[in-house]
């Protein structure tokens, strides 16, 4: 009939001044979305935040959508918990066995996947749908990377890893510390043709900006005067503060990984301009180690670490998250490489698992971000048009019911598809085994650490002389390092 409009796309999501934290989730989850002052009828469907603005006028055919009660899932409201980027200490208990580690205080997975749920579920009963790029490459289901932290460097370690990952190299990526390997050519002959990048010069994270820039800046020139291209970063301890964050984005860092701001999640941007972050899964064979000295049983360590390892990866295909793992090569991995071929060979036994590296991840993220979709409905089926697709990549959508989901290739400017046509399959979060933080008391003597940023790696002589925390901390070495 004439004068009647056509229905609005029922995406992409309109968003209308909400929290920066919430479109960083629709980024990791794929959800097309665009902001109302640039398009205010780009989509049906209008995400506001009552606590920040009142809802403005609806436009003709748009359904207003408030995430102020969708974040309403504790005391806390988890969408400002993505802005705390401290750490704490947490423990993995598992039977007789405790691992501890100092990771993020905030479990970003587990928010994103709740308040996303809740977004869901809301567009859905608005008489929505949830469709989104998925996070990998089609046809997989997952992606699986394995990095390697080289703090220090002992030859036979070294070749032992080496040969573990004789015909698994495009799944691994080499962060090295240019102190340790600044006179070993022979290693940097091994690592040439790998994914490497940085991890500092001195294994230490520093408390302000222009230490971390002096010491990343030295580990990038250590790798380039070896013929090596680096490409990210991971900084020493899975340490993270806005202080490294500020050097990385200086130094145009494109991606790093600290597990002290976020660990077995997408990758994400702790801010707009800051690296992509990867994160791992924080838990190394070191700790197993650790573990089993406490108590002498060290012959149980590396079963008790190939059994864990078994199990997470096979959790994390299940649930299409990604499987990406981290260790030591020097007294670890190096010692016990066959800990590191059994996770290589539970990774090959999974049949789409996308097997890449650090940078290989980094540039599908930046590929996928540019992906811009609408989906309209038109005669019973829903037409999903793709612009600005790379031609160098393959694309999947996914279309969720519920918790269900149906994969199918995003190869055509349009795709055309009905939901009833579509396979099916679950989605759902398993209980596994997760970390709990342990608050311990802390005494005078580990504050007093903690503010003057105490350690043994930097030469008594790299210590600068101004500012009281160097000061002290010059004073303290002294006294202590004769």
């Amino acid at each position: 009939m004439r004068g009647l409009q056509q229905p609005l796309p029922l995406l992409p999501l309109v968003l209308d001044d909400v929290p920066v934290q919430l479109r960083e989730l629709l980024v990791q989850e794929g959800v097309p979305f665009s902001d109302r002052r640039e398009q205010p009828r780009a989509g049906r469907f209008v995400l506001f935040d009552s606590r920040r603005r009142r809802r403005q006028s609806p436009e003709r055919g748009q359904t207003w959508i408030d995430v102020d009660p969708l974040c309403a899932i504790s005391s806390k409201d988890p969408l400002a918990e993505l802005a705390d980027w401290k750490s704490a200490r947490f423990e993995w208990r598992l039977g007789a066995t405790t691992l501890t580690e100092e990771i993020a205080r905030v479990d970003r997975r587990a928010v994103r996947r709740q308040v996303l749920s809740r977004l869901r579920a809301a567009v859905e009963e608005a008489g929505g749908v949830w469709l989104c790029i998925s996070a990998y490459p089609f046809p997989y289901r997952s992606a699986t990377n394995f990095r390697m932290d080289y703090d220090e460097y002992e030859p036979a370690d070294f070749e032992a890893v080496m040969r573990a990952i004789d015909g698994h190299e495009g799944c691994t990526s080499h962060f090295v510390s240019g102190a340790a390997y600044e006179s070993v050519g022979e290693a940097w002959t091994r690592l040439g043709g790998l994914d490497v990048g940085s991890h500092g010069y001195r294994h230490h994270t520093y408390r302000t900006v222009e230490e971390n820039l002096r010491n990343i800046g030295r580990g990038i020139e250590v790798i380039r005067r070896a013929g090596i291209e680096p490409r990210g970063f991971a900084a020493p301890h899975g340490r993270f503060s806005p202080e490294l964050h500020t050097a990385l984005a200086e130094l145009r860092i494109s991606h790093s990984g600290e597990f002290g701001l976020a660990y077995d999640e997408l990758p994400l941007r702790f801010s707009p301009g800051g690296p992509l972050q990867i994160p791992v899964h924080p838990v190394c064979l070191g700790l197993f180690l650790e573990a089993a000295e406490r108590r002498g049983s060290g012959s149980a360590a590396l079963a008790e670490a190939g059994d864990y390892y078994d199990e997470l990866i096979h959790d994390r295909y299940a649930q299409g998250e990604p499987i990406f793992l981290y260790g030591h090569p020097t007294g670890r991995l190096g010692r016990y490489p066959e800990v590191l071929r059994r996770v290589l060979e539970t990774v090959d036994s999974l049949a789409a698992v996308w097997k890449t590296t650090q940078s290989n991840w980094a540039a599908w993220w930046q590929a996928r971000r540019q992906v811009r979709l609408t989906m309209s409905e038109h005669e019973g089926r829903f037409v999903v048009t793709a612009k600005q697709r790379p031609a160098n990549w393959d694309f999947a959508l996914e279309f969720w019911r519920g918790e269900h989901v149906a994969l199918m290739p995003l190869d055509t400017p349009a795709v055309r598809f009905t939901p009833a046509a579509l396979a099916y399959e679950s989605r759902r979060a398993r209980p596994g085994v997760r970390p709990v933080r342990v608050d311990r008391p802390q005494g005078l003597k580990a504050h007093l650490r903690r503010a003057i940023d105490w350690e043994r790696i930097t030469p008594l002589d790299e210590i600068g002389r101004t500012g009281w925390r160097n000061r002290v901390k010059r004073t303290f070495r002294k006294w202590t390092c004769p």
